[in-house]
């Protein structure tokens, strides 16, 4: 009866108790819940657990030892890897690299429309083809072969060459100098050797994990491995690594991963249970950034061709109108001159070139020899069957004179004294970043000096085709029995050293050429 009475009184006192056990892990509970110092604790005390029973003998929490197996599990790594460290410098800020990814997943047909973009077919094109036309033809070719990636394509090209940066970034983690500080004698790049490990301070270690854990979930074992290294063998022109290497790499970083060894070791050597660490995984969307660079290199190339086209044919004009391509008449505006404005962004003086010549060309030689000829002898003494072709002719004449004298104060008016170069000058001197109303009128001014070389330059051509015009009809009318236009000529060819008709000859050829020139740089309105 005893032993019964006692039982009963154990098990009353035990149903007594269950309530209060339950309340107090409650209020265990709550009370961890508001005292963080406690729950780091106990998520410390976790960690300590999970590192003791890890199948991975990376770490003791007791004596924060970094053990030689976690040495090795890099030096595996580094082996296989250590060939394509080399290989791969800078990589990810390779152009070619990207290239290649992209022609890799292109049809023979793509590679073909792409074939046409390049710099030697373009030329050959431009040979057998006005630029012009062409420019036309490789615009439309550039809009189907932008039309020829679909959506599909494109997605699997930016994941092919993310996969590579995924690639680059693991490899290029410095495995050497974490090996180092697990065996100071391990020399680099040599895989033959037999490192002797030794137990470090988890301290010491921390930060490399941390690095490590930024590039190693990049690696994805799901990912296309073969189409990566074909692509850097073509990159290269090597196999980067072992496949059977890489597989066995990728099979042991995954085991490992997923084990969280490596956040764990380093959450309590840093005894911050709550650390996170966050890969930042490639997201790069290279196809647009190729096209573009495509249409903007084919429309160079169109330009590098017509502007070579244009000093080709700019200098075979001034050899026939001048004797020589080197020409400097201009004083101030000059190529020189402008870069006080181009180095502040400025548009500085654009027509430097066709003033030079102009200048040139009506200075040296229509204010003397075409003067001679046009106004000395043939309106002068010549015997014109009709005013109106003579008034023609003088108007256009005197049109041409007064833009010499007119293009020599021009130039002159920009020295640092002059009307124009003053004023811009003054506006330089306080065109600062800030000032942008100065900066506009500096502008404004500028256009205005450019708008008036341009006027020149455009009435100048204008009057001197009206001449040569007049000097064709002259050269006609010298051939006929009957001349119809000026009734005189014999007379006239004693005004001259030479033939009259042979004179008349030589600056409607000199006219004609020069006319040419300045329409390389200005077309009249």
């Amino acid at each position: 009866m005893d032993r019964q009475n006692a039982a009963r009184t154990t098990q009353t006192q035990q149903l007594d108790d269950e309530p209060l056990g339950v309340i107090a892990k409650l209020l265990a509970i709550f009370t961890n819940h508001n005292d963080p110092e406690r729950e780091k604790k106990r998520q410390l005390k976790a960690l300590r657990k999970d590192l003791n029973r890890s199948r991975h003998k990376f770490y003791k929490p007791r004596g924060n030892e970094v053990q030689p197996a976690l040495g090795r599990f890099f030096f595996d790594i580094y082996k296989a890897i250590v060939p394509a460290q080399a290989i791969l410098q800078n990589a990810a800020e390779s152009k070619a690299l990207k290239s290649l990814v992209i022609e890799y997943y292109m049809s023979a047909e793509q590679a073909e429309m792409r074939e046409r973009f390049t710099e030697e077919r373009i030329r050959e094109a431009a040979e057998e083809k006005d630029t012009r036309e062409l420019a036309g033809e490789l615009k439309q070719a550039m809009v189907n072969f932008f039309g020829s990636f679909d959506n599909a394509t494109v997605k699997q090209i930016n994941a092919t060459y993310n996969t590579v940066l995924s690639f680059v970034q693991f490899v290029g983690f410095d495995y050497y100098f974490l090996l180092k500080k697990f065996d100071s004698r391990v020399p680099e790049g040599d895989t033959s050797y037999k490192p002797k490990f030794e137990v470090m301070g988890g301290e010491y270690i921390s930060d490399d994990l941390k690095d490590f854990l930024e590039v190693a979930p990049l690696i994805d074992k799901s990912q296309d491995w073969d189409t990566v290294f074909a692509v850097l063998q073509q990159y290269r022109g090597v196999e980067v690594i072992s496949r059977a290497a890489w597989k066995k790499v990728m099979n042991s970083v995954t085991d490992v991963l997923a084990t969280d060894v490596l956040a764990k070791i380093i959450r309590y050597v840093e005894q911050n249970p709550y650390l996170e660490i966050k890969p930042t995984f490639p997201s790069e969307h290279i196809v647009e950034a190729y096209l573009n660079t495509l249409k903007t290199t084919t429309e160079a190339t169109i330009q590098k061709i017509l502007a070579e086209r244009r000093g080709r044919k700019v200098q075979e004009l001034c050899k026939r109108v001048f004797g020589t391509t080197t020409i400097a008449r201009t004083k101030y505006y000059t190529e020189a001159g402008s870069q006080v404005y181009t180095k502040r962004l400025l548009s500085g003086f654009t027509l430097t070139a066709p003033i030079n010549y102009l200048k040139a060309f009506l200075v040296d030689y229509f204010k003397k020899d075409v003067r001679e000829l046009v106004r000395d002898v043939l309106l002068v003494r010549g015997k014109w069957s009709t005013n109106m072709t003579s008034h023609q002719l003088s108007e256009a004449f005197h049109q041409v004179m007064s833009v010499a004298e007119e293009l020599v104060e021009f130039d002159e008016s920009l020295a640092d004294d002059g009307e124009r170069g003053a004023k811009l000058r003054k506006a330089l001197g306080r065109a600062v970043e800030r000032d942008k109303k100065t900066l506009a009128l500096l502008r404004d001014q500028l256009g205005e000096v450019n708008d008036t070389a341009r006027k020149m330059i455009v009435e100048a051509a204008h009057n001197l085709v009206t001449i040569a015009k007049i000097l064709k009809l002259a050269i006609e009318d010298a051939e006929r029995e009957n001349p119809e236009v000026i009734l005189n000529w014999r007379q006239l060819d004693g005004y001259t050293e030479q033939p009259i008709k042979q004179r008349l000859a030589e600056i409607y050829r000199q006219i004609h050429y020069f006319v040419q020139l300045m329409q390389v740089y200005v077309k009249s309105k």
